[in-house]
């Protein structure tokens, strides 16, 4: 597993290595430029100084003219040579080779003798026959400005090996608070999950700590929706197999042919709700693990297509059926079929489903005659196991919740309001409907 901290690291070093790199190679060329100019300054002030005494008649058999204060050592002294116009050597300094360091030409020169280069400034003494020739070897001159440069690439290597050490601990130090929230999440109590504190020194992991405790959120509140729909499941089983449990006793025990038909006949009820029961709890449990709608899976239907399969009762009256909705059909059938589901139930002699063009959109509405819901439970609806106070149905409370979820899921929403028929209106809205 790659190490974050060792990624940064090896980042940061290897920008670091190619900016200082970079400026050593500068600093080493701008060295090395510089050190010859002032090698050239010295050769030059040499030959006029020696011109100067010879203009003076100074000349001697030697020369051993004085070095300028530089700061260089002996291996770097000049050699010096002093020849006629004709081609006679009159002098040399004792470093100076017997061959002419140069051309009889004015100005800088390289020449090699005895495979050995020099570099040459030569001038003409005035009103003299006499040329003075000032030089230095080009191999003293490189050992020079190799130990100039030296002198600054040790220094260079070793700030950036400080410079590592520098840096390795910083990120050490700037890796502290994830350290830290790491440590957080592991000592997480996992029956609550508390929410994380924002670390007051990393603004940059406020979004990671946001994502995190959104997360936990969300899974607490998965969890209390599966304790509450396991509790409220375990409820609605209990009441009807403890029917079942009593019913089958009568039967068994009664010797009266009507006492037994009767209570067959009830435990025929009570299988059938909980058959129903279960059904709607398995449908909720797949709508709930249903993955997001994908668009692809979508299509344009009418929306009488979509109640064909479902338009058996005498009483619904359907406005807009040419009207198409995009929606995935197998999931939208199934809103559809509960909407119409509990319309049927509580419907006195109007079922009425249509769509209405709203300021916000168009609107599919399902809506009944039947004698409504109170304002307080209309808050209520949608809930699982929910039924209102003055429901005529014997279901299980989940219809609507199912159709809910799959609303949602078509990224729709489901509103309840009270219908002008007198009963219970449900609005779909964001339907996606032309």
């Amino acid at each position: 597993m790659t190490s974050m901290r060792l990624r940064i690291f090896l980042v940061l070093i290897l920008m670091t290595s190619l900016v200082w790199g970079g400026s050593v190679v500068w600093v080493q060329l701008q060295t090395r430029a510089e050190v010859q100019r002032v090698l050239d300054r010295r050769l030059m002030e040499s030959a006029g100084m020696v011109s100067s005494l010879i203009g003076e008649g100074q000349v001697v058999p030697v020369i051993r003219p004085p070095a300028p204060a530089t700061g260089l050592g002996d291996g770097q002294k000049l050699s010096c040579q002093i020849w006629t116009l004709g081609g006679d050597l009159v002098a040399k300094s004792n470093s100076a080779p017997t061959q002419m360091l140069a051309t009889s030409e004015e100005g800088f020169s390289q020449r090699t003798i005895n495979g050995e280069t020099w570099r040459v400034y030569t001038v003409q003494v005035p009103r003299t026959p006499y040329w003075v020739m000032v030089g230095d070897s080009l191999a003293v001159r490189d050992g020079l400005v190799g130990s100039v440069v030296q002198g600054l690439l040790l220094p260079a290597l070793l700030g950036l090996v400080v410079l590592g050490f520098l840096i390795w601990g910083a990120l050490d130090a700037g890796l502290r608070p994830v350290r830290r929230m790491a440590a957080a999440l592991v000592g997480r109590d996992t029956k609550t999950l508390p929410p994380l504190d924002l670390p007051s020194d990393a603004s940059e992991l406020h979004p990671v700590v946001h994502a995190v405790n959104d997360l936990m959120a969300r899974v607490m509140a998965a969890r209390q929706r599966e304790t509450e729909f396991t509790a409220a499941a375990a409820h609605e089983l209990r009441t009807p197999l403890a029917g079942i449990r009593i019913q089958a006793q009568v039967a068994a025990s009664t010797s009266d042919p009507q006492a037994r038909a009767d209570a067959l006949k009830l435990i025929q009820t009570s299988v059938d709700r909980t058959a129903r029961l279960v059904t709607n709890l398995l449908t909720l449990a797949r709508e709930d693990e249903a993955s997001p709608l994908n668009e692809g899976d979508r299509r344009w239907l009418t929306l009488g297509d979509l109640l064909a399969p479902l338009n058996t009762d005498k009483r619904l009256q359907i406005i807009g059926s040419e009207r198409t909705l995009h929606v995935v059909p197998a999931r939208f059938e199934l809103v559809l079929s509960n909407l119409l589901t509990n319309a049927i139930a509580h419907a006195h002699q109007t079922i009425r489903i249509a769509i209405e063009d709203q300021a916000d959109g168009p609107v599919l509405i399902v809506e009944d005659d039947g004698v409504g819901v109170s304002p307080d439970e209309l808050s209520k609806l949608g809930q699982r196991f929910y039924r209102p106070a003055n429901s005529r149905s014997d279901g299980s409370g989940l219809g609507l919740s199912i159709a809910k979820s799959a609303v949602i899921a078509h990224g729709a929403k489901l509103g309840f309001t009270a219908s002008p028929l007198g009963g219970l209106r449900i609005e779909i809205h964001e339907l996606a409907i032309r």
